[in-house]
Order: C-alpha cells, then sequence, then structure tokens
C-alpha cells in the first residue's frame, strides 16, 4: 500500500528545506500542518520546534497502549541549501553538501505510513504518539528536552535513525560521557626566555600521549577530538583547552576509562612543575540494552519478515533518541532507513531501501 512516489518526492521536499540544529522552526511547521492535514491530534510543539502528535487507535489495536514512532528533524555538516538528484535510483546531493537522508528519510518513512493510514480508515492499528526532535545531532538535546519536561504516553516504539541493510534492528547502544581539560602553563619568550615559560601544549601532549583512546575494548571506545591553544609560534603557549569522550556498554568500563583520562591529565601537570589541569566530566546519555525477546524487538522482527526482509540485530556504538526513550522507561528500538555515508557530501540513500524500510514500518503500525 506505500505510495513509492509520494514517498520520495516528500522526502525531496524535506531535504530542501534548511533544517541544521537549532534552526527546525520551517520544518516543524510544515510538519505539524501535515499531521494536522492527517487528523493527528498535535499534543507539542514547544519552544524548541520539537512536534508530539498523537493518533487515536483502530479496529483491534484501539485499547492497546501507545506505541511511539520517532525521528528526528536536524541536519548537521555543510547542510543549507541541498539541492536532491537521482541518479540509477539512488538519491544524492548534488556534492557540495550533504542530502539529509539522516534523519528526513526517518521523517518521511512516518509521514508516508501514516497518509496510508489515513486512506485506508480500516487499517486496525495501536494508538501512535509521533515524535518528531530537534537539535539530535548536537547531543540529542531535542529529547533530553522532552524528557525533562513531557509525559510520553507509548510504552514502546521505533526510532528511524540507522544505515545499514533494511531489516536492521538496534538493540542496544552506550553510555557516552564527555571529559573537558584546561591545561594552564606559563607564558613566555620563546625565543628569549623559553626557560621561563611552562608549554601547555607539551603537557597535553604527554597526556594524550599516556592516555588508552580508540577501540580500549570489544564494549569501550575513547578518543580526544579537540585541542585547541597557543597564540604565535614565538609565544610559550600558557593554555589549551582539550575535548574528549568515552562510550560503553559496560557504565564500569566507561568509569574507569574515564578515571584514566582523567588520571593522565592530572600525571601530565605534575611532570611540569608550575603547570595545572582543570577537568570536567560531563555524561551525555546512559545506554541501554533490548533483547530479541523483548516485545517491540519481536514485533519489528515479524514485520520484518512480512515486509520480505530477514531481521538483523544489532548494536550501535553511537547514541541516538532512543536512548533518550528507553532512559525514561519505554521500550524502543531503532532501525535502518537504508541511508549512507551519512554527513558527508556522498551521502545517499536507495529509493528501494526507504521504501523498504517504510513497508517494514507499515507492517510494524498495522500489527
Amino acid at each position: 500500500m506505500i505510495n513509492e512516489k509520494r514517498l520520495v518526492e516528500y522526502f525531496l521536499d524535506l531535504v530542501r528545506i534548511d533544517s541544521p540544529s537549532a534552526h527546525e522552526g520551517e520544518i516543524a511547521g510544515k510538519l505539524e500542518a501535515d499531521l494536522k492535514s492527517l487528523g493527528l491530534e498535535i499534543a507539542l510543539h514547544d519552544e524548541m520546534h520539537n512536534v508530539v502528535a498523537w493518533l487515536p487507535g483502530k479496529g483491534n489495536g484501539a485499547g492497546e497502549d501507545f506505541v511511539l514512532l520517532s525521528a528526528h528533524m536536524d541536519t548537521v555538516g555543510k547542510d543549507t541549501g541541498i539541492k536532491p538528484v537521482i541518479r540509477d535510483g539512488v538519491i544524492y546531493s548534488d556534492g557540495t553538501t550533504i542530502l539529509g537522508g539522516d534523519d528526513k528519510s526517518g521523517v518521511a518513512a512516518i509521514m508516508e505510513v501514516l497518509r496510508t493510514l489515513a486512506e485506508h480508515p480500516e487499517t486496525g492499528h495501536a494508538p501512535l504518539e509521533v515524535v518528531f526532535s530537534v537539535q539530535e545531532e548536537i547531543g540529542l538535546l531535542g529529547a533530553k528536552h522532552l524528557r525533562d519536561t513531557w509525559k510520553f504516553k507509548a510504552k514502546s516504539g521505533v526510532v528511524l535513525d540507522a544505515g545499514g541493510p533494511i531489516g536492521t534492528i538496534i538493540v542496544g547502544a552506550p553510555t557516552q560521557q564527555n571529559i573537558s581539560a584546561v591545561v594552564h602553563g606559563r607564558a613566555s619568550h620563546a625565543g628569549a626566555e623559553p626557560e621561563k615559560g611552562i608549554n601547555a601544549i607539551q603537557v597535553a601532549a604527554t597526556a594524550v600521549l599516556s592516555m588508552p583512546l580508540g577501540r580500549i575494548d570489544p564494549e569501550t571506545t575513547a578518543n580526544i577530538g579537540v585541542i585547541r591553544g597557543g597564540t604565535a609560534t614565538n609565544i610559550v603557549p600558557d593554555r589549551v583547552e582539550m575535548l574528549g569522550e568515552s562510550r560503553s556498554h559496560d557504565e564500569e568500563k566507561l568509569n574507569r576509562q574515564i578515571e584514566r583520562m582523567q588520571q593522565a591529565l592530572e600525571d601530565a601537570a605534575a611532570r611540569f612543575p608550575g603547570a595545572s589541569v582543570e577537568i570536567q566530566i560531563e555524561p551525555k546519555y546512559k545506554g541501554f540494552r533490548l533483547t530479541e525477546e523483548t516485545p517491540v524487538v519481536r514485533a519489528l522482527a515479524e514485520a520484518a519478515k512480512r515486509a520480505g526482509f530477514e531481521p538483523i540485530f544489532a548494536i550501535e556504538g553511537g547514541g541516538s533518541d532512543a536512548n533518550i526513550y528507553n532512559e525514561v522507561g519505554m521500550s524502543v528500538a531503532v532501525i535502518s532507513t537504508g541511508m549512507a555515508d551519512v554527513h558527508t557530501p556522498k551521502e545517499h540513500i536507495a529509493i528501494v531501501d526507504m521504501v523498504g524500510a517504510t513497508r517494514m514500518l507499515w507492517e510494524f503500525v498495522r500489527r
């Protein structure tokens, strides 16, 4: 029942709307109007431009718990002035920007399923809670705001925000903590009096070299991603900022890794008399782990099979809004829309994959 032409045209319309993180007002307004036209109740359009809508259940699903359908509106990277093109059944940008399939392919799939339900009112389905979130790409901020201000009706559901073969079901994601540090040294003239200085870049480099980074173990990763400091080649730098992170599916391992990174910074500062370091640790999101027997995962696997796809159960290395939804007590998995090379000018999505993901979602919703 999925209308491929309509799905593709709607996706193309969405990616032409600029929606960098924290600038989602225009696309949120369009989605609100389109949801209303399909008979959904707009339950929320908050100051951040998160949009929440409800659709009552019908038929055999009328008395069931609400089910969440969610995707995020924002994009990241070179993401304005997107001009989509179709080549050999695959949608790309013109090569100067990202495409925005992350996550407008998820938004388009949800909207096509809702349109199909409107066209076929005889179709039974559970009551639906539709959430289009904002600022996902810069820290899941829209979902976190909802976590703190909104009472969800849904008990379980799905986020459409992953790549990989259609049928991929993400059943787990890690916990992430960020670490930021300011290394203080002492400025001096690098040519005339270098002995009087303490090179903050050297202190920072010493710390980084002694940290375990990269793939720590099968469940844990760590990275220092940003180092900023120095003003001129003839000045011994007195200040360096460092930003890093660690993620793990095991919180004890995560805490130990963050402690090792912190200890490396403190030890490096101690090796240079007069140097010091300020360190801040910030929890970003909590991990989750479902199983193949979790009811929503089982329902998604059955939906994949009915749509003609083999279920693939996977553990994610990154976070998504599903982390936040699971944190508040829901059981929410993530499925693939077929997006590939996201956040780059090579980003693309095959039409057959986007249609397949939408068919899988349709089978999930109507059962």
